[in-house]
């Protein structure tokens, strides 16, 4: 027995050493440090988990504990929904006092994700062969999955995947008296590291609890269902997880998110490294749905099911300790099915597609990431491939293993390392221009002109800025669970302000667009705001005319309103062509939408002695049944037409003619929207935007 102890204890010192050294080569030495940050800047998700624990490690304690206001502004929520570890980023405040000013703890993260992913697949190997030598090298086979690695490097919470094992050891071996206590633990681990990971943990809970109903007939069983339901809403209360309505994660993710029948087998992502030495890309696989196993877990499955297939009149007449075939394990079909959607694909070959309800696509599109269900159904059929080879091979299981082991090592090595985070030198940035000391000792936010796609470039620019920068809030941060509705009230108040000629004294503009420059340009040439063009930004400062260099008015100079093109007919995208402040995007398709009660155009025309035809192509926002949607559009502040929508929802082209004497001057046409509803308002999608008319094209004759 002391002997068995010792042995076990020292295959756990060689996962804890084995997890070091992973730790350090793929994260690499310099970037280990807690107190080195700079990698972390520039990347995204992972940028948007550190900065978010920046503010919130500096804030006051709210509550809910997780509460994050500075991150965000209007449309902060918690620290749950900004790609952190709850988990770590509560632990780490209250520790606050004791850390340095600059602290990262992801490194720490992922040796622990490591480690305890090798620890349970330990056990559970070990619970199932008792034999400690196999279950060591066994359980790297488990480790070596490059989605593991892949999300560790993308998405950090998403890396505890040993939370699903620790569910299997849940489910299989732990004593029925004790495991209600393991359940709550799974559950609160899993709220406070990531919801998708509760969500699994929840269906295979209740695949088991099912089995045990068939077999005892009590009901009584599903109570402690409800008490764990209950249980994870108070704490996703007290987490933070209610300070965004659910109809904020809602996407379009549902369908598109997925796994391919064959992305098991296809080792790369679009625009990234290969994670296999040997297979070539099938380029039929997206972020969400990478699930390739590595050629060694795809020779073990293999040969495993060969071999089961060899021996299945055996199988018949052999006692199973450990049957694949049960009801516990229906959540095998359940993670499978729901990985692959209703829109189901073979080898990037759609098959079929089922339209759902709208209702029904709503609430499955709050996990729409659906890919992600896939993890638990590998992980279990490696377990199940790795004991059915141990039980089945007496001779030769090892060599097997061994083989399957080295196989995967040489596949995924180079692709392990070309994706690592070793990768994310640790910069010295250059000193940051003198602009930022004047908005960090002068403004209290940081704000966009354009509150709408977080995840746009501007945020991975400006995170190396924004992470140097103290006691500055801001609304330029990425967010899982945007209010939408917030983002679209903040908006339409910048817009409203803008046309009073009035901004806020405290806060600092980062300008989305060119567009938005042009009209701020016109606007503000007579009032004290300042325009600075720094690090690739153009930056708007309240009060600041006076600091700008003469290189700063050359450059503002030469930002001057578009000259049309007589003739030509504008297909209009988001963000091109003579917009300034009030427009919308189309999702990708041709035209502009008005958002809110005011949108304009700013042009130039060739001087002419003719009068020029300027031609709208429009579309009311057909869903609105408002009376009185309609719209007024003025030519220099002056009304030049009024249309209402309320029986008139045709598509219509408007006419008007410019002076020859107005083509001397820069162009501004207003566009006043009232009546407006949002798709959200009528319940047609979870889209809060104002709609009035989609602006198809413009042309000048």
């Amino acid at each position: 027995m002391e002997k068995n102890k010792y042995h076990r204890n020292i295959n756990v010192i060689i996962l804890v050493v084995v997890s070091l050294i992973l730790t350090i080569f793929f994260v690499g030495q310099n970037n280990l440090w807690l107190s080195r940050v700079d990698w972390l800047y520039g990347h995204g998700d992972l940028t948007n988990a550190q900065l978010s624990w920046q503010y919130f490690q500096h804030d006051k304690w709210h509550f809910p504990i997780g509460k994050n206001p500075s991150y965000g502004l209007e449309i902060s929520n918690s620290i749950v929904f900004t790609d952190n570890i709850p988990l770590f980023a509560i632990f780490f405040k209250i520790l606050n006092p004791f850390l340095p000013d600059k602290f990262q703890y992801y490194s720490l993260w992922i040796f622990i994700c490591l480690f305890l992913q090798l620890y349970f697949s330990y056990i559970l190997l070990e619970k199932t062969t008792l034999n400690k030598n196999f279950s060591l090298f066994a359980s790297f086979l488990l480790l070596l999955v490059p989605f593991l690695f892949f999300r560790l490097s993308h998405h950090f919470s998403l890396g505890a995947h040993w939370l699903i094992l620790y569910s299997f050891y849940t489910v299989y071996f732990i004593e029925e008296k004790n495991k209600n206590f393991h359940w709550f633990v799974l559950i609160a681990l899993s709220l406070l590291i990531h919801l998708y990971f509760t969500v699994m943990i929840f269906i295979i809970y209740g695949c088991s609890l099912l089995e045990i109903y068939l077999k005892r007939k009590n009901i009584k069983i599903f109570f402690g269902l409800l008490l764990k339901i209950l249980f994870a809403l108070v704490l996703m209360y007290v987490i933070g997880y209610f300070e965004s309505s659910p109809v904020n994660s809602v996407s379009s993710g549902y369908g598109e998110f997925k796994m391919d029948l064959f992305s098991f087998l296809d080792p790369k992502i679009p625009s990234t490294s290969s994670w296999s030495y040997f297979l070539n890309d099938i380029n039929i696989t997206h972020l969400e749905g990478f699930i390739y196993l590595g050629l060694g877990n795809i020779i073990l499955i293999s040969f495993a099911f060969i071999l089961f297939l060899k021996n299945r009149e055996k199988n018949k007449s052999k006692k199973n300790n450990f049957p694949f075939l049960r009801i516990a394990n229906l959540y095998i079909v359940i993670f499978f099915l729901w990985s692959l959607t209703t829109n189901f694909s073979v080898y990037g070959n759609k098959i079929f597609s089922l339209n759902l309800p709208d209702y029904l696509f709503g609430l499955l599109s709050i996990f729409s990431s659906t890919g992600r269900f896939a993890w638990p159904v590998v992980y279990i059929l490696i377990l199940y491939a790795l004991i059915y080879v141990f039980k089945n091979l007496k001779k030769f299981n090892f060599s097997v293993i061994l083989i399957c082991l080295v196989i995967q090592i040489f596949d995924i090595t180079l692709g392990l390392y070309n994706n690592s985070l070793a990768n994310n030198k640790t910069n010295n940035y250059q000193k940051l221009d003198p602009i930022w000391g004047v908005i960090e000792n002068n403004y209290d936010k940081i704000r966009t002109t354009y509150l709408y796609n977080n995840y746009g470039p501007i945020f991975i620019k400006l995170s190396k800025i924004l992470g140097n920068l103290k006691n500055i809030e801001t609304d330029i941060i990425l967010n899982a669970s945007m209010d939408r509705k917030k983002a679209a009230e903040v908006r339409y108040n910048l817009i409203n302000k803008i046309n009073q000629n009035e901004l806020d004294n405290n806060t600092a503009y980062i300008i989305d667009n060119i567009g938005h420059l042009v009209q701020l340009k016109k606007i503000f040439e007579n009032k004290d705001v300042g325009f600075f063009k720094r690090d690739n930004f153009w930056i708007m400062l309240p009060d600041k005319k006076s600091i700008m260099t003469e290189k700063d008015k050359n450059n503002l100079n030469k930002i001057n309103t578009d000259t049309a093109i007589l003739n030509k007919k504008y297909e209009l995208m988001f963000k091109k062509n003579f917009q300034g402040f009030g427009w919308t995007h189309n999702f990708g398709e041709k035209g502009i939408w008005t958002e809110g009660e005011r949108s304009f155009l700013l042009f130039k025309l060739p001087n002419s002695e003719k009068k020029i035809d300027f031609i709208l192509d429009i579309q009311p926002y057909i869903s609105n049944k408002k009376k009185d949607q309609s719209l007024e559009i003025l030519i220099n502040k002056n009304l030049k037409k009024q249309i209402n929508f309320f029986e008139n929802k045709k598509s219509q082209k408007i006419k008007f003619v410019i002076n020859p004497e107005t083509t001397r001057k820069d162009i501004i046409i207003e566009f006043k929207n009232k009546g407006l509803i949002s798709p959200y308002d009528i319940f047609e999608s979870p889209d809060a935007r104002k709609l009035g008319v989609l602006l198809k094209s413009i042309e000048f004759r």
